[in-house]
């Protein structure tokens, strides 16, 4: 085997392994919930309780790893699986108390947030230190892995119940462990020796700088994004109750994730090719168009073959958004902060998840679909306005390999 593609297949291999696992976790939170007797403002509830959790959690992870000789990105994505595989084996126990799905399943929801920028930050990592990984195609694997459960998971679901939904989880994230176990390119001498030169480098710059002081404009940025993601995940963690208003079910909710997570992977697999002809900040700019295009096209939908139809602006919306988010942070950001900085973009999707649970779930409740759908309409327009206003281009893009 070419000796340059091996980087790609295996971070290829953890970027699918983990897509996979965050569907079921995500996608079929509001399923599984329901089906265990919670309501929709309960579940919009646990949802953003776990998005607090993992956004207070998550720089403070990827700073341990920034910092930390002994707890590498590789270690903690381990650490972190094995933790999902036992929490999701608790799921599976008869008889389990009310409230132990809840806190359980809540745990899920926060672990798999805290373990995605790991996951971008362990590939720019790898860029950084010139190994050849394709960032884009193998981000776009995870996408069609993602499509691929989506579907799949539908029909088994809707076969064998949602006790269904933890043993699949279980599976993921058995596969998430293997793939960062092999994940590794150098031997540990080497690496612990790297780790003490940066950690050295990262304490004399950490003394000259502050890192609010540095990045005020990010943090501005990183306001207008979370506003697309409060639309983002409004529509996806209310996907089956979408789908539901407009006659469909679990199958139907299983093709519609699957159309938009299919069309990611042209986008994501081209990726490389389009940041030579375009810097990471224009790409954003398009990214923010089509995630307010989609919540358009989703607030007009006709039926479910509008729901469809809207679930195509995923190639350029999300799909854009993924890459171009982590070379422009990557591109933003000195060497000792950039899996702080990707914990920060990661963030945006948490917070996001959080108010967009919450009031996802409420607007449900209380006034239904057609309201909800409204309000991401809005709320997505004003983010990319933001988007539009902060992000700024630069001459130090990352090339990609």
């Amino acid at each position: 085997m070419n000796n340059r593609l091996l980087p790609t297949i295996k971070y290829a291999w953890l970027q699918g392994s983990f897509w996979m696992s965050f569907c079921i976790v995500f996608a079929y939170a509001s399923m599984f919930l329901l089906s265990r007797g919670f309501s929709n403002s309960a579940i919009g509830l646990i949802i953003a309780v776990a998005g607090v959790i993992s956004v207070l959690l998550q720089p403070v992870v990827a700073g341990l790893a920034d910092r930390s000789r002994r707890f590498s990105l590789r270690f903690l994505l381990m650490f972190l699986s094995v933790c999902m595989l036992l929490d999701a084996a608790v799921l599976l126990v008869p008889g389990l108390y009310f409230w132990c799905n809840a806190l359980f399943y809540g745990i899920l929801l926060a672990t798999l947030q805290i373990m995605t920028p790991l996951v971008n930050a362990i590939g720019m990592e790898c860029i950084n230190r010139g190994i050849p990984v394709n960032f884009g195609l193998a981000r776009g694997i995870g996408s069609l892995s993602y499509a691929l459960i989506a579907f799949l998971a539908g029909m088994i679901i809707a076969e064998f119940s949602t006790t269904a939904i933890p043993v699949l989880i279980l599976l993921c994230y058995l596969f998430v462990f293997l793939a960062a176990r092999c994940f590794l390119f150098r031997s540990a001498e080497e690496e612990n020796e790297a780790n003490a030169i940066h950690t050295e480098k990262q304490d004399k710059e950490e003394q000259n700088f502050s890192f609010f002081k540095v990045y005020r404009k990010f943090f501005v940025l990183l306001t207008g994004i979370s506003l697309l993601f409060i639309c983002h995940n409004i529509l996806s963690n209310y996907l089956f109750q979408i789908m539901s208003y407009y006659g469909g079910g679990s199958r139907e909710m299983g093709i519609a994730a699957g159309i938009a997570a299919t069309l990611e992977l042209p986008t994501m697999a081209a990726f490389s090719f389009l940041i030579r002809k375009m810097s990471s900040s224009t790409l954003l700019k398009i990214s923010a168009i089509f995630f307010t295009i989609k919540s358009c096209m989703t607030l007009f939908a006709a039926g479910v073959s509008g729901i469809y139809l809207a679930q195509t602006a995923q190639m350029f919306g999300f799909a854009l958004f993924i890459p171009a988010s982590v070379y422009y942070t990557n591109m933003l950001m000195r060497p000792c902060d950039r899996a702080k900085g990707q914990a920060l973009m990661t963030a945006t999707n948490t917070i996001g998840s959080v108010f967009g649970s919450l009031i996802g779930g409420f607007l449900l409740d209380g006034i239904g679909v057609p309201a909800m759908l409204a309000l991401c309409a809005v709320v997505s327009a004003l983010g990319m306005i933001l988007v539009f206003l902060t992000v700024t281009g630069s001459d130090k893009e990352t090339s990609p390999l």
